[in-house]
């Protein structure tokens, strides 16, 4: 039996009119909600999803994805959420902010585009969830407790290379062994890694300096 145009044309799943309303519904109450707190781009949005829902009764699945996540930021409950986590904000938090995007932008790749944010704009406030991803794991406790420390070595102190497989950066391999004097200490450090603070040493008969990490020196004893 052969099968004509008509019977092999897939038939448009029928509408229900109750579903379709209910649907309107949440996106009117979502575009009241959030006339004050949604982007432009978010209400066009909004605006796109109520004519394709007035038509077809029903959102695609990338659109209920977007669609939640303005439902979610015009919740009150959210919104509230919000308010009281900008308001317990302070300085101390936006310090250790700033730090971690400082940590991410000299070991990248990851939170660049929130580092960016963050360093460009004293202002910027991130959610809490982006704050305590950014500030609040291992690698960053462990830089921001290595910036606290009291640096192991003064400028005008005298410091030998530790002559160690250990040491691996090129121009401080070449300077294992020698008696060196400390020229500058970084007061800031943005690494996990404990003893990586940079110094600034100018090893004894060299003509140039080389910057080098503390756990690569140790104290001179001769």
């Amino acid at each position: 039996m052969g099968y004509g145009y008509y019977q092999r044309r897939q038939q448009r799943p029928r509408v229900d009119n109750d579903a379709k309303q209910e649907l309107l519904n949440r996106i009117e109450t979502v575009a009241g909600r959030g006339v004050t707190i949604l982007s432009d781009w978010e209400r066009n949005f909004l605006q796109s999803l109520r004519d394709s829902a007035s038509r077809y009764g029903r959102m695609t699945e990338r659109q209920h994805d977007v669609f939640a996540r303005i439902e979610n930021k015009t919740d009150p409950a959210q919104i509230k959420a919000r308010n009281m986590w900008s308001d317990n904000f302070t300085s101390e938090m936006r310090t250790k902010l700033v730090f971690a995007a400082r940590y991410y932008k000299a070991n990248p790749p990851y939170f660049g585009d929130a580092a960016d944010r963050i360093l460009a704009n004293d202002n910027y406030m991130p959610s809490e969830k982006l704050y305590r991803k950014m500030v609040e794991n291992k690698y960053v406790q462990r830089a921001m407790e290595n910036s606290a420390a009291t640096p192991k070595y003064e400028v005008g102190s005298m410091v030998t290379v530790r002559n160690s497989q250990s040491v691996r950066e090129y121009k401080t391999i070449k300077a294992r062994g020698l008696n060196a004097i400390v020229l500058a200490v970084d007061e800031k450090v943005n690494n996990a890694t404990k003893g990586s603070r940079k110094v600034t040493i100018l090893p004894v008969g060299a003509a140039e300096a080389i910057i080098t990490e503390e756990r690569w020196l140790k104290p001179c004893r001769s």
